[in-house]
């Protein structure tokens, strides 16, 4: 993939649509690596001609794609092309992902400043200061709390961090 160019099948741009939209669209966006009318979508997923109409407005209305309609002569009914638009695809993931990275360098300072404590039934964990305020017994359910090791944790946001970051670079 060239430096510059969103690869639409990218398992980030597959959730980002998909949590932003639905799963189906982006699944009509995958569509659109080259035009297609709402038609041939239709027909490519299986799906209601107008279930695919539905998603190409919302799609249209996130600014991810885009059409050209053209007046059949025969019966001056309109045929709408739907292209992908892959700047605008890319400018909406860039300016979630550094706000997603944002917050992840700040959960992860958070993460490795902190001893956190959480009990054996796995309620929510507390940093130290709050947990020895409920004199570390849980306030949801009672039970003793216990220091818990967070190295997953922070493995875990670490691993995205980079991953969003490298696709940043790609992009």
């Amino acid at each position: 993939m060239p430096k510059n160019s969103i690869n639409l099948k990218d398992e980030l741009v597959k959730d980002f649509i998909s949590k932003t939209i639905s799963k189906d669209a982006y699944n009509v966006l995958a569509c659109l690596e080259r035009g297609k009318t709402d038609e041939q979508i239709s027909r490519k997923l299986k799906m209601r001609v107008n279930d695919v109409r539905a998603l190409l407005n919302q799609l249209h209305y996130l600014g991810v794609i885009t059409y050209t309609k053209e007046k059949a002569k025969t019966n001056n009914w309109y045929t709408y092309t739907w292209y992908a638009r892959k700047d605008r695809i890319k400018e909406l993931l860039k300016e979630r992902f550094e706000e997603e990275i944002k917050e992840l360098e700040e959960r992860l300072g958070f993460e490795k400043t902190y001893t956190f404590f959480k009990c054996k039934k796995g309620c929510e964990k507390l940093p130290f200061e709050i947990a020895f305020e409920y004199d570390f017994k849980c306030p949801e359910c009672g039970t003793q709390m216990i220091a818990t090791d967070n190295k997953r944790e922070v493995k875990k946001i670490e691993a995205r961090i980079r991953k969003l970051k490298k696709f940043l670079e790609k992009a």
